[in-house]
């Protein structure tokens, strides 16, 4: 009888074992299944990030700043949009996520431009002269249109440090003769306004030009028609 249960738990458990194995088996063939279908399935997530970093890049107006690449990006979606159709996704795929990489860099570089026309255009109204600044704007404007990002952000983040600078300086000088003006009013200074000539005195010390002048004109002013 021992013998004979021993023989029988023998066979169990080698059928338990390969039921482990078989159901082993099953969890990977399941989860090669769900990541082959995750590879060939429709690019619906990739098909948004492009569409959606294309509205980002035109809301900052890159189809502007660089036409020839953006014309590039336009009909990479649209290789994208007809593969989808044609069921290949995995050309579909590629092209999404190039557009998308197209559009974020171009969104990039119009964010860049932009801003250091901001400046330029805060120096223009102040009548400041900024031609190092001009040349490099120029730069990234032309390396723009010619579809060299990397070049045309680099320039406009070099043209924005050098406007800032002019921009500063100017406010700087601004600042320090209205401080002296309103010192020349000092006695009839309430509490308030001390704070106020106090927190510009310090902002021109550390050289924040335009916080300081923005602090001191109202004040001045104030004084002025009392």
């Amino acid at each position: 009888l021992a013998e004979i249960f021993i023989f029988y738990s023998s066979i169990l458990g080698s059928q338990r074992m390969k039921r482990v194995h078989q159901s082993q088996n099953v969890v990977i063939f399941i989860i090669i299944m769900v990541f082959v279908i995750g590879c060939v399935g429709a690019p619906t997530q990739e098909m948004s990030d492009a569409r959606q970093a294309i509205k980002a890049a035109r809301d900052v107006q890159a189809d502007y700043y660089m036409p020839a690449l953006w014309t590039k990006v336009e009909q990479n979606l649209a290789q994208a949009e007809q593969k989808l159709e044609a069921g290949e996704f995995k050309e579909a795929r590629l092209f999404a996520t190039l557009t998308k990489d197209q559009a974020v860099n171009a969104h990039n570089m119009a964010v860049a431009i932009g801003d250091a026309q901001r400046v330029w255009q805060a120096l223009t109204i102040m009548a400041l002269k900024a031609p190092k600044m001009r040349s490099l704007l120029e730069k990234a404007h032309l390396s723009a249109h010619q579809g060299q990002v990397e070049k045309a952000v680099d320039f406009a983040n070099q043209a924005y440090i050098q406007g800032q600078t002019v921009l500063n300086q100017a406010y700087l000088e601004q600042a320090k003769i209205l401080i002296n003006k309103v010192n020349n009013h000092k006695a009839s200074l309430h509490p308030n306004d001390m704070a106020i000539l106090n927190l510009a005195e310090t902002a021109y010390q550390r050289q924040e030009g335009q916080k300081a002048y923005q602090l001191i004109k109202p004040l001045l002013t104030k004084l002025l028609k009392e």
